[in-house]
């Protein structure tokens, strides 16, 4: 799908800033204010994963190539992911380190923390950060990249072994449902794999399957203005009940999210034309946000804010045009079949006598 064609880079966008404005009250040690059952940077990565789960499938049943598809993933996350770790590294943290540089630079967690290229994530850099209101965090958003790449996998082995029929994605679906009530969801004592925390894979891929069901399903030719704000009625008419809402969430945000980003506005589309920036926002904001605070102590939430959004589009802007589109030009291209090669032939016009 062209993304040109839809709201979806706004949609990304927009839950991007989510967790900017989340986070900036959480980085000051302030109480976080929730929408409806859930923090907003909570509800922004729930809207990454709806919409990363429609387009996913959506990319696998385009393309059923197992490595073609891998490439195409690890081309989206690592290059921007690797070079956001390594600036970190050898940037950022000397530079705001209270160590010495031979201390920085021969300490163990430095070379833990550029295992976050690999997705195995960690947090601190050696003497950064360590004076800020939430210490030593450097970018604390990065928990929900290996989580999503699980998914991806996840997406491999249904449509490897199930060739992705809507019915695998639907038992997928009550597997991610039950995990989540009957696990995940009663706050168990974490399981640790490949330094992810496991109950999030239940907790955030519930959406990502959500979406994964909404395209496999063809749901999409229900979507109208109408139900879109249908659904958002209902989940804020839900919130005396925040049980309730959340299980209802499941299936009513990824309708209300995929009905907007499927929604075709040239208005809304122009906000976005310059490029997909979401990516960016979403990996650099924390480390930015974190060298603001360790720079202006006492800064105040407002200011705070705006000084993180203005900075974090700027990176996110060189992030694309420098580094992620640039790797997207090297996504393979499925190549057609020999009947789909002859359909595309045009017929040999008759000869008039």
């Amino acid at each position: 799908m062209n993304p040109r064609k839809n709201n979806f880079d706004l949609v990304r966008l927009f839950a991007a800033c989510l967790v900017i404005y989340s986070h900036s009250f959480t980085l000051l040690a302030m109480p976080d204010r929730p929408v409806m059952w859930i923090t907003p940077g909570g509800l922004g990565v729930y809207i990454f994963f709806a919409v990363s789960g429609f387009l996913i499938a959506q990319s696998w049943d385009a393309d059923p190539h197992l490595l073609r598809y891998l490439t195409r993933r690890a081309l989206r996350i690592f290059p921007g992911l690797a070079v956001c770790v390594l600036l970190c590294v050898l940037v950022l943290g000397p530079a705001m380190t209270k160590l010495s540089p031979m201390e920085y630079f021969t300490h163990p967690l430095l070379r833990q923390y550029l295992g976050n290229i690999a997705l195995h994530i960690s947090y601190e850099l050696p003497g950064v950060f360590s004076s800020n209101p939430y210490p030593r965090a450097v970018n604390g958003s990065l928990w929900t990249l290996p989580v999503e790449f699980s998914l991806y996998l996840l997406v491999a082995l249904l449509g490897l072994a199930f060739r992705a029929n809507r019915w695998a994605w639907l038992g997928a679906f009550v597997l991610f449902a039950a995990g989540c009530i009957f696990w995940a969801y009663l706050n168990p004592p974490m399981v640790i794999f490949y330094a992810m925390d496991t109950r999030h894979i239940a907790i955030s891929g519930i959406y990502f399957v959500a979406g994964a069901c909404f395209h496999k399903f063809g749901l999409t030719r229900y979507f109208s203005t109408s139900s879109v704000v249908a659904a958002l009625v209902l989940l804020m008419c839900l919130v005396a009940w925040p049980v309730v809402e959340r299980l209802a969430s499941w299936i009513l945000l990824p309708w209300a999210v995929l009905g907007f980003g499927l929604a075709r506005s040239d208005k809304l589309m122009s906000l976005v034309k310059s490029g997909d920036y979401s990516y960016g926002v979403y990996i650099y904001a924390f480390p930015i946000q974190q060298t603001i605070l360790s720079l202006f102590p006492g800064i105040q939430q407002p200011t705070f804010l705006l000084y993180s959004l203005a900075a974090t589009f700027v990176a996110a802007a060189l992030s694309w045009h420098l580094i992620e589109k640039p790797a997207l030009g090297f996504k393979p291209r499925r190549i057609p079949s020999h009947q789909e090669a002859i359909a595309t032939i045009p017929p040999v016009p008759e000869k008039i006598s």
